[in-house]
């Protein structure tokens, strides 16, 4: 099997079609549309998920069978449907149009594999086997998400801030890669951790402020 190269993408706006409307497809939608994507469901029937969705406009649904042509402009393909012939047939047009396609259960037609993943705010880790092991996959994202708490979104807002503020405020690029250094493996974490926050910024405010004079005096 050939190794997966491991990317992020945007597909906000991005048009992404679902052949299927079962749970393995809605599953795949709720995930699509978390991102923002524009979402097209072609299948005879909806599972009760997918007609929720439906019913409040937040995907197009072609209630249909799968045609030659459907893939039209998609920046995304899923098939998820219980025929294998058709998931192939979508494949095939897939890669004659240059769309990546996922198929579900068919990791030989596959472009691309959605990986197990876990979100805190702005930090987001994803954990893939190359389709070796989903169930390894999933046993070490919750390995993951015990460790890297919340407490990680109230420090990636403070280095957001703080990259913000040494950008504009240390010219030299050196001692701000050596801030960076430094928050990242402060007590900051440890003390967000615990729930002071003030505590927390105070320490980020004296490290941040240790830079500047480095920045103007050295």
């Amino acid at each position: 099997m050939a190794r997966y190269y491991p990317i992020m993408i945007n597909i906000a706006d991005k048009k992404c079609i679902i052949v299927g409307g079962g749970n393995v497809a809605s599953r795949k939608v709720k995930s699509l549309l978390e991102y923002g994507a524009k979402i097209t469901v072609i299948s005879n029937n909806l599972c009760s998920e997918l007609e929720k969705l439906n019913n409040h406009g937040r995907i197009e649904w072609f209630a249909r069978n799968y045609e030659a042509g459907d893939l039209g402009e998609a920046s995304l393909v899923f098939a998820a449907t219980n025929d294998s012939d058709v998931n192939r047939q979508v494949y095939q047009e897939a890669r004659k149009k240059g769309i990546p396609v996922n198929i579900a259960d068919m990791p030989e037609l596959c472009d691309f594999i959605v990986p197990s993943k876990i979100e805190q705010g702005d930090l987001t880790i994803a954990i893939s086997t190359n389709g070796n092991s989903p169930a390894l996959a999933k046993k070490i994202r919750i390995e993951l998400e015990e460790k890297y708490g919340p407490h990680y979104v109230q420090f990636l807002d403070l280095m957001g801030n703080i990259r913000n503020s040494g950008m504009q405020e240390i010219a030299d690029p050196e001692k701000r890669e050596a801030l960076y250094k430094e928050l990242v493996y402060s007590d900051v974490l440890s003390i967000l951790e615990k729930g002071d926050i003030a505590q927390a910024e105070k320490e980020v405010y004296n490290i941040f402020e240790k830079y500047k004079l480095k920045d103007i005096y050295e």
